[in-house]
């Protein structure tokens, strides 16, 4: 199980009841499946009824339809893969065996869960809802959005929907289905508590369902639905202090699992678009500089030469408003909805320059398999509300510095930052190139230095900086005394 912090929070991937080391089983013996009439497909459910005296039955029938796709995932380790190899020789000998969940989305046997449930597996092994227990292999993974498709040899399947989750509602009532602590069969009820919950620090590839619908370790892969059955998502993290559900979980919506599983059945891999830029968050100031009066976007702090961004004639500066006439909400959303795309995708952009709308259309590339194309920057962060000095020396680079930055001409190298000031506020570091102020060209250090000197800096004034291969704007910029 992977563990990230957060502010008295822990975000904890819904991985395995427990882990334990010998080669017997985890839990007792399963129970024997009731026999019972065969449950209907969520195709013939009706819609959930609207009067609270039904609620009750509608929770019940979502149950019964998904329970025959649901299946509960073992993942048998060495103990000793699990710690470094100079204390292998040391370490308790037996198996280390991971609980997890998963949902039938094919009648072939193929299964969609979390990558972090079937990782360095050994050996899968899967337990259907009559009860048999089977041998699977690993279609594909994805860890760039934690979901994988694994595979058993098996008839009489029924395999669960996965639904269009674009009219997904806050406050919409969904089921979490699974094995929580490897206690099978474990249904558990909540609402949509937002959707979009994008760079979460989760996956690379983010856009979360949240829901306090109790998520719990062994949860992972198992299916979040709504009250016809239909899988919504994929459930795969909570925020908890103690490893258990807080009211705060995490899944992966339909929409993108279902892109990556058609990828991962067809090609056991997935390719995702590429555009080549840098992306930056818009905040107020920075909108303002670009005379921007949209209330979304993305902003383009540089473009990678080699890229399909560039060849189509995106350049720095520019604001995406919409991709394919939909809005673009934040970074997040944006990069996703580039990757789902794939390459050779010819997309229509919206852009926002020198202060009029214009459209764009790209084709897009594939995705490196090296590091994905460009670092993100955050916005950067707002000055005190105190009159602080501008605190930034500049000087001319040298000609090892233009070599390494590619400059042909002009620039002005930050020698120091002043603690507590607005170049330090605005997070400029020794060592950048400015190469841009108020949107004019600057030739050298003094230049800079003088038009930094007059500039207007309760106003603020956008310079553009270089730092490494790529540069980025920002707003230097100070709030009036208090």
């Amino acid at each position: 199980m992977r563990t990230r912090s957060v502010p008295s929070l822990m975000l904890l991937l819904a991985l395995g009841a427990c882990r334990t080391a010998g080669s017997g089983p985890a839990s007792t013996p399963p129970e024997q499946a009731a026999l019972r009439a065969p449950s209907p497909s969520p195709d013939e459910l009706p819609a959930p009824e609207a009067s609270v005296g039904d609620l009750e039955v509608a929770f019940e029938r979502a149950a019964e339809a998904i329970a025959p796709s649901v299946v509960s995932i073992t993942n048998e380790q060495d103990a000793a893969s699990q710690v470094p190899p100079w204390m292998r020789p040391f370490s308790p000998k037996g198996e280390v065996k991971g609980l997890g969940s998963g949902v039938i989305i094919d009648e072939r046997g193929y299964i969609l869960t979390n990558n972090h449930v079937v990782a360095d597996a050994q050996e899968l092994k899967v337990r259907l809802s009559d009860d048999r227990e089977l041998h699977a292999e690993v279609v594909g993974t994805d860890p760039k959005t934690d979901l994988a498709v694994i595979r058993v040899r098996a008839t009489g399947l029924q395999a669960a929907p996965l639904s269009d989750v674009a009219q997904l509602r806050v406050g919409q009532w969904v089921l979490a289905v699974g094995s929580p602590f490897g206690l099978r069969r474990t249904v558990t009820a909540g609402i949509v508590s937002a959707v979009g919950r994008g760079s979460m620090g989760i996956t690379d590839y983010g856009d979360f369902i949240q829901t306090d619908a109790a998520i719990n370790r062994g949860n992972s892969g198992g299916p979040l639905i709504d009250l016809r059955g239909r899988v919504v998502g994929i459930n795969t993290a909570i925020f908890s202090p103690n490893g258990s559900s807080t009211g705060i979980g995490f899944a992966i919506p339909s929409t993108m699992a279902r892109v990556v599983k058609e990828q991962l059945i067809a090609h056991g891999r997935v390719r995702r678009g590429w555009l080549g830029v840098v992306m930056g968050e818009l905040d107020p100031v920075l909108s303002d500089s670009f005379s921007y009066e949209g209330e979304h976007g993305v902003l383009i702090d540089d473009v990678d030469p080699t890229g399909p961004g560039h060849a189509a004639g995106i350049r720095a500066g520019d604001i995406v408003m919409t991709l394919d006439g939909q809005e673009v909400r934040d970074m997040a959303n944006f990069r996703n909805t580039v990757a789902q795309a794939g390459p050779e995708a010819a997309v229509q952009l919206q852009l926002w320059r020198d202060g009029r709308a214009m459209p764009l259309k790209v084709v897009l590339g594939a995705l490196p398999g090296t590091p994905d194309a460009a670092p993100v920057r955050t916005a950067p962060p707002e000055a005190a509300n105190t009159r602080q000095p501008l605190g930034l020396t500049l000087e001319d680079p040298d000609d090892r510095l233009r070599r390494r930055l590619g400059l042909a001409k002009g620039g002005a190298v930050v020698r120091s930052v002043e603690a507590g000031s607005v170049a330090e506020e605005a997070g400029l570091h020794r060592g950048d190139v400015v190469v841009q102020v108020a949107g004019e060209h600057t030739p050298s250090a003094a230049d800079g230095q003088q038009r930094l000197a007059n500039a207007d800096l309760d106003q603020g004034v956008r310079i553009r900086v270089q730092r490494g291969p790529y540069g980025r704007f920002v707003v230097l910029r100070r709030q009036p005394s208090p």
